[in-house]
């Protein structure tokens, strides 16, 4: 600005006490942009007592563009800019505010600016063309209408953050409703709603939570039992709820059980939520005297939508089990046909699923192959009993007539719209492929063979060699061990050979688990 200038002058008008109140907090920061020295310590002088919200503030000094540039591109959270319009060029000011909103994209910062040459920048010009929030001239600016414009400004900002906190935490409650959703089983989905309750609350990243813990529950009647916990308590899942619950808390429970609810009782918020089947969850949450009425309000909105997803769990696991049990029975039917016992259909199911799981498939993929895999044999149900219980070896006719029940299995199949079930057809057609091409229906080779088939190819041939069967007796570990390492690359993948050695002993600890 020019040494001619106006200069602004403070009138001491400030009302007594207005600067006697303690502040508490972090500051509110406010760049004061001005080329002159002089309006610095002035305005430095006003605002020395200044509280707003119990928050005191910094000022911030910049005498160029060029300064208030490299000080926005440090500090994230400046609240208001106290912005001279005329600085190293006549048109600095204006320059700046189109920066801050479009380069910078920021439009919660507020804009005061100031002019000592209100002539040269007509106000209702300025006002229309730019986005500000008040325009000055310098010699306006009384002590006390510094205290009106600063603190009407911080009143903006403050309610223009605490409205984007909402929006951040309703998006935030979207977006793990939607990922805690996708967890099928109740255990992980508990794990799921506390890893989401604690992302939506880091909203507002000035408070300290670290040593809140959280809760979900589940049980049928009063046989509660902790499902997911967080922080100090992380060590009691598994454990009845009575052994972890204080008897004060034990009773708001108690109480809320009945119907279902929720409360904050102090420091602490208690869910209580209804499922379909009658059972109960429970959600509990410690270290909400740090939370803000807005956060309150976010976690009663998740909540909500929590109780929805532990019913639609709750029901999902319903249709999956009778899916389980409806599969596993037609597995039993044919596997009972060839005189097999119905377990060979469990310890199926068990291997492939480890084998899945060591080879690095995905949850979801190695869940569905567990359930679809006791249906690998349902051709067999196309062929006759007298070759099943045949005791001795086939004749080469009667093995060309067992190869059909591969496809005949992929037939009885292959239209379903279920994925459990499509996984079952590509598991009943492949699963005597051999690695080197030489199995059947299809002569596969290599990765040609789905991996469903290829791990279905180890468990199934595992099970027949260490159990007894009517055209053989039960195969030794040691023996067992040295085919699998000679057909390895030949009739078996040896990726998974290498897994299916090194995991050998759980393989026999589920012929343990599931004995014939």
């Amino acid at each position: 600005m020019a040494a001619n200038d106006n200069r602004v002058l403070f009138a001491d008008e400030r009302k007594a006490g207005v600067g006697e109140l303690i502040a508490s907090g972090d500051p509110w920061k406010i760049l004061v942009a001005d080329d002159e020295p002089e309006i610095h310590e002035i305005t430095r002088i006003a605002l020395n007592s200044y509280v707003f919200e119990g928050r005191g503030v910094k000022l911030l000094s910049a005498f160029s563009g060029e300064d208030v540039k490299d000080i926005l591109s440090r500090e994230d959270d400046v609240a208001l800019i106290l912005l001279d319009v005329v600085m190293e060029r006549e048109d600095t000011g204006l320059t700046l505010v189109q920066y801050v909103r479009e380069e910078l994209g920021n439009h919660m910062i507020r804009i005061v600016l100031r002019t000592g040459q209100p002539g040269k920048v007509p106000e209702n010009e300025v006002i229309t063309r730019y986005d500000i929030n008040d325009y000055k001239a310098k010699t306006e600016l009384t002590a006390q209408k510094l205290f009106t414009t600063v603190t009407a400004s911080l009143r903006a900002y403050s309610s223009l953050k605490i409205i984007e906190r909402n929006r951040q935490g309703l998006e935030r409650v979207i977006q793990a409703t939607a990922t805690i959703f996708e967890r099928r089983s109740l255990s992980r989905f508990a794990t799921g709603v506390l890893e989401q309750l604690r992302e939506i609350l880091k909203v507002n990243s000035n408070s300290d939570r670290s040593h809140s813990s959280a809760y979900a529950v589940t049980g049928d009647g009063d046989e509660f039992t902790i499902l997911a916990a967080t922080g100090e308590f992380g060590s009691k899942v598994g454990l009845p709820v009575q052994q972890v619950f204080s008897p004060e808390v034990m009773a708001r429970f108690d109480a809320l059980c009945g119907s279902g609810g929720e409360e904050f009782v102090g420091d602490e918020y208690l869910g209580v939520f209804q499922t379909k089947e009658s059972s109960s969850c429970l959600l509990y949450l410690g270290g909400c005297s740090l939370l803000s009425t807005m956060e309150r309000n976010l976690i009663r909105v998740y909540a909500t939508n929590v109780a929805i997803g532990f019913d639609n769990i709750s029901l999902t696991r319903e249709i999956v089990d009778t899916q389980k049990e409806v599969i596993y029975t037609l597995g039993e039917i044919v596997e009972t046909r060839s005189k097999e016992t119905a377990n060979h259909v469990t310890r199926v199911a068990e291997f492939c699923y480890l084998l899945a799981e060591k080879c690095g498939m995905d949850n979801t993929s190695a869940e569905r192959l567990k359930l679809a895999s006791p249906m690998h044999d349902i051709g067999k149900i196309g062929i006759s009993e007298a070759i099943l219980h045949k005791p001795g070896k086939l004749t080469k006719e009667e093995f060309e007539i067992i190869k059909t029940h591969a496809y005949t299995g992929y037939y009885i199949l292959k239209n379903s719209k279920r994925q459990i079930l499509q996984t079952a057809a590509i598991v009943a057609w492949q699963h005597h492929e051999k690695w080197d091409g030489t199995g059947y229906p299809q002569r596969l080779s290599g990765a040609d063979i789905h991996i469903y088939g290829r791990i279905a190819a180890i468990a199934d041939v595992f099970d027949a060699l260490s159990h007894q069967r009517c055209y053989k007796e039960a195969w030794s570990m040691d023996r067992i061990i040295d085919l699998f390492k000679s057909e390895s690359g030949k009739h078996f993948d040896p990726a998974l050979v290498k897994i299916f050695l090194a995991e050998k002993d759980q393989f026999v600890a589920i012929n343990s688990q599931f004995p014939e």
